[in-house]
């Protein structure tokens, strides 16, 4: 399996993910007899609220952070779906990116 056909399986389950939380308050507001608008606003709210969290705990999950060794220095490169060869490339960029280089010369 791909790393992109593995990400297309993640959204499709953080999307279901969310519509079964969205489905759920809806369920709940049901017996309220709400006006739909007043109901289609909470569900597609609380479903849009779950899908940006699964989001930003994918996001999380998936990112790599490399960040400047100097002291005070707050360079940093944040990375997504990369391989080893790559992420080792970014570190050593991050460890000498051109701000860096530039203070340790003067």
């Amino acid at each position: 399996m791909s790393k992109e056909h593995r990400r297309r399986i993640i959204t499709l389950l953080e999307f279901g993910a969310a519509v079964a939380v969205g489905v759920a308050i809806g369920l709940k507001l049901a017996p309220y007899d709400l006006p739909f608008f007043v109901q289609a606003a909470c569900v597609l709210g609380t479903a849009n609220s779950a899908m940006s969290t699964l989001k930003a705990i994918e996001d999380a999950w998936t990112t790599t952070t490399h960040r400047c060794t100097a002291p005070g220095c707050d360079f940093r490169v944040r990375l997504q779906h990369t391989d080893a060869g790559e992420n080792r490339v970014w570190r050593e960029a991050a460890a000498n990116h051109p701000s860096h280089t530039a203070s340790r010369s003067a």
